[in-house]
């Protein structure tokens, strides 16, 4: 089975999605409801960090399939599945918002390693994008100063988002 299977069997599919995220919806409307119970250093605090997860890994997932379609593929993004692309997307920026309602995202274990996944992922495309793309007009379009101007800065994103991820 490829990730191509995988995704159209998701596609197919999309009710599984649309029942996983309506589930993890009430889950977090629940957390908010219940929110003046939280206290610091509270148990439920790592039930918050399963449910960060169960929302931000799909999330990712999504957003590195929109890109790679996008950049690499060349796709129309009109023409991609809503459900399973668009989705995870629409639904992480919105469970997070609430969630952050509910108690502040520093107070989560483990947010601040998720925020250096996402900076790093983000850098990981930036670099795959500029050697697919940009080797070319280095060699025929562009000075070789601009390239490694752009690679000290891409460095030094890289490193501050290591940093976050290893503290």
């Amino acid at each position: 089975m490829t990730v191509y299977d995988l995704i159209n069997i998701l596609t197919t599919n999309s009710s599984n999605i649309l029942n996983y995220y309506i589930l993890l919806f009430v889950i977090v409307l629940i957390g908010l409801l219940f929110s003046n119970m939280i206290r610091p250093k509270s148990p439920i605090l790592y039930v918050y960090s399963a449910l960060i997860y169960a929302i931000a890994i799909p999330g990712l997932l999504s957003i590195i399939l929109v890109v790679y379609n996008f950049f690499f593929l060349r796709k129309n993004l009109m023409q991609l599945q809503l459900v399973t692309y668009y989705l995870p997307i629409i639904a992480m920026v919105l469970l997070f918002l609430i969630i952050k309602k509910t108690l502040p995202l520093k107070e989560i274990p483990g947010f601040d390693k998720l925020s250096g996944l996402f900076i790093i992922l983000f850098i990981t495309f930036l670099i795959t994008y500029f050697i697919q793309k940009a080797i070319i007009g280095v060699f025929f379009i562009g000075s070789f100063t601009q390239l490694i101007a752009i690679f000290l800065v891409l460095l030094v994103v890289l490193k501050l988002g290591w940093n976050k991820l290893v503290k």
